[in-house]
């Protein structure tokens, strides 16, 4: 008994042993793996560090610090007010023996949203700005865009989205009096009220190098990233693409679809080129004025219209013509009948800014616009977009 008591005692103390000794490995391995975590972690942030001190390298590099000034403060926020508007002209020519006239009629249906009221917040750090903004009078839509400046480039991409429920239509052709007689010479002008919303999505991707580098700061006067102290002009290049999408293709919009030679939604692209002059005027201590212009050529511009077939269609060529209200709610049928693609010819394009900047101690108020045109031409199809905005900003730099 007294030597199976010693042998137990025994075995047990092997076994404490072991497992101290098991304890101790294991501890020796988590240390060892805490400390290559450490040194992972530790290079990451060398690495993190030496990217930081590149970018901030080039944040002041080749500045003149007499005309650019670096703030302290890399983050700015700021509440920002839009007003814009976007004033879309189709034009169409269509048989006018199918809408009561005597040869070709010109429709032009123009959308002219109405001047819109957003708000939204832009946030910044460095060169870089984030913006979104929402409708909160005028048309249903809404603004999106992201931006990144240099020394020697910026660029800078906006979503603009809106709807519209009041196109105008103009009618040009030599109608048929209703009391009869000899078809006369007419200019007809009608508010298209829609039951579904014209879909508009412009896009735009727009950027710029700065010649004058050192003296000439494009952000100072559109991203307050930083200030301008004395005034400085420079040559600027400049490319510009842009893309819309404009759809009506509703059985609803079955009559302006009709007038606008089947067509029911049009898609466009568009690259330009320029080269133009920007300056930056500074009156006063804090005070900016900028203005910018640009003109460029669209050397690609390319269209696709969608056409559709509908019940109001087969009325309106139907020899004996029948009245499309007429046709019973369940048999007004609406179909794609196909696409057509067509690249235009080259042409003349222009852009412009202006903004005014004013910068106190650690905040900013700038207000500043920009206006767009862009034109197509497709077979009986032609149009032009203009769309401009002007937006107030009051920031503060942290």
């Amino acid at each position: 008994m007294k030597k199976l008591l010693i042998y137990s005692c025994l075995t047990l103390t092997s076994l404490m042993g072991y497992a101290q000794l098991d304890l101790n490995l294991d501890a020796g391995s988590t240390h060892q793996e805490e400390q290559a975590q450490s040194v992972e972690g530790t290079n990451k942030n060398k690495l993190f560090n030496k990217a930081k001190d590149f970018v901030d390298k080039k944040w002041v590099k080749n500045v003149d610090t007499l005309y650019i000034q670096n703030p302290k403060q890399v983050w700015r926020v700021s509440l920002d007010s839009y007003l814009s508007q976007s004033d879309l002209l189709m034009r169409s020519t269509i048989d006018g023996t199918n809408v009561g006239a005597e040869g070709d009629v010109r429709c032009k249906p123009q959308i002219r949203t109405d001047v819109s009221t957003s708000v939204g917040v832009r946030v910044g750090y460095k060169g870089l700005a984030a913006h979104y903004a929402f409708n909160v009078a005028g048309d249903k839509g809404r603004d999106f865009s992201l931006s990144s400046s240099g020394t020697w480039y910026c660029v800078h991409f906006r979503l603009h989205e809106f709807k519209t429920k009041e196109p105008q239509v103009k009618l040009e052709g030599n109608f048929y009096p209703d009391d009869g007689g000899d078809p006369k010479w007419e200019s007809q002008t009608h508010k298209w009220i829609l039951t579904s919303p014209i879909k508009a999505k412009t896009v735009v991707l727009d950027g710029y190098y700065i010649f004058n580098k050192r003296r000439f700061s494009y952000k100072a006067a559109y991203r307050q990233s930083v200030i301008q102290k004395r005034s400085a002009g420079s040559w600027l290049a400049g490319a510009m693409f842009y893309y819309s999408d404009f759809r009506f293709d509703d059985v609803a919009n079955a009559d302006m679809i009709f007038l606008m030679d089947n067509v029911g939604r049009i898609k466009q692209w568009e690259a330009n080129i320029g080269a133009g002059y920007g300056y930056n005027f500074v009156p006063a201590k804090g005070w900016l004025i900028s203005a910018m212009a640009m003109p460029m050529v669209t050397f690609y511009n390319r269209v696709k219209t969608y056409s559709y077939d509908s019940y109001y269609r087969e009325c309106a060529l139907d020899e004996e013509y029948r009245d499309p209200e007429e046709v019973a709610p369940e048999d007004r049928y609406f179909n794609k009948m196909g696409t057509d693609a067509h690249n235009n010819r080259i042409r003349l394009n222009f852009n412009a800014r202006l903004s005014l900047t004013y910068n106190f101690d650690r905040y900013f108020v700038n207000l500043n616009g920009q206006f767009y045109n862009f034109g197509y031409h497709h077979k009986n199809n032609s149009g032009r977009l203009n769309d401009w905005f002007a937006n107030v900003a009051i920031g503060v730099r942290l």
